[in-house]
């Protein structure tokens, strides 16, 4: 019966409602939040609004979205279920029901979890089961909570960045330079692995990677060394070539063909092009150069080169 009791609708005072600074809130677009909006001035809401009391407060759980759209139509009270709780109890459900509907916030969620861990002395193993997180996401979530910077934390709940490319910034200590890498990151689009690159140019520069991060804020893969002669190649003549990953299997096959048919050995010489042009009676007596005689094929072998592709 208490049970029941908890999940009785009742009208609540549309100015007695809090909305706390630490919650998980869904994102509608312009669109969805019209479409709410006109239901409710036709229908009013009719899926209440979840509600903790805290400490005699009444503190939102869920229901942000119908919250304003009520503001804004100049109601008075809204339908609430009201549900007793501490408020580290009301982060921890306002976070999981958001969740579970499928419209987490990575930002908001990393700000919960630096909440209950700083403010109400959770452990990190706790707080990540009471959240449903494994250790190792919880640890990340607490290093973007404490070393990013709002606007990496705002380009990540605005799904900008990547949790992971979020986690990389947070090594940059000089907050300044993190908000210019994170620029280049929106404009380049930057994968986890391109935002690791950028960051390990700043604070580990002797660590090599596979990118070259140009002056523009671009990366590149770093280029390629190949060695389509092996051993035979004078060192001093071996040429490095930058190849273009979408070109790089049809290059490969190239080199296949090539080092297949004896070129890369000598085993072969292109031949001239034959021409049609009649020579002159003259220059009949010339000395012709003795017809080149026909060298003998080496042994076949596995080219070290083939093995590497």
């Amino acid at each position: 019966m208490a049970s029941q009791e908890r999940q009785e609708v009742v009208q609540l005072e549309v100015d007695r409602i809090l909305v706390p600074e630490e919650r998980v809130t869904s994102v509608l677009d312009e669109e969805i939040l019209a479409e709410l909006e006109e239901s409710i001035k036709q229908h009013g809401i009719l899926q209440p609004l979840q509600v903790a009391e805290v400490d005699g407060k009444y503190v939102l759980i869920d229901g942000l979205h119908r919250l304003q759209i009520a503001k804004k139509l100049g109601m008075k009270t809204v339908p609430a279920i009201v549900k007793p709780m501490s408020e580290d109890q009301l982060l921890i459900t306002n976070l999981i029901m958001n969740r579970q509907r499928g419209k987490s916030n990575p930002a908001q969620e990393a700000m919960v979890l630096k909440k209950l861990i700083d403010d109400y002395k959770y452990s990190i193993n706790s707080a990540a089961q009471l959240l449903g997180m494994s250790r190792a996401t919880a640890e990340k979530y607490y290093q973007i909570a404490t070393q990013c910077s709002p606007k990496v934390l705002d380009a990540l709940g605005d799904g900008l960045i990547s949790v992971g490319c979020a986690y990389w910034l947070s090594f940059v200590e000089d907050k300044s330079k993190q908000n210019e890498i994170l620029e280049y990151a929106i404009r380049w689009g930057y994968t986890v692995d391109q935002c690791k690159a950028a960051v390990m140019a700043v604070v580990s520069p002797q660590i090599e990677t596979p990118y070259v991060v140009l002056p523009t804020g671009e990366i590149r893969p770093k280029p390629v060394p190949v060695y389509p002669c092996g051993k035979e190649v004078d060192p001093s003549k071996i040429v490095v070539v930058q190849i273009d990953a979408d070109v790089w299997p049809i290059v490969q096959e190239a080199f296949k063909q090539l080092c297949a048919e004896g070129f890369f050995y000598g085993e072969q010489q292109p031949t001239a092009e034959s021409t049609t042009e009649e020579t002159p009676e003259e220059e009949v007596e010339v000395q012709q150069p003795p017809p080149p005689q026909p060298q003998p094929r080496k042994p076949e072998r596995r080219d070290w080169f083939l093995e590497r592709l």
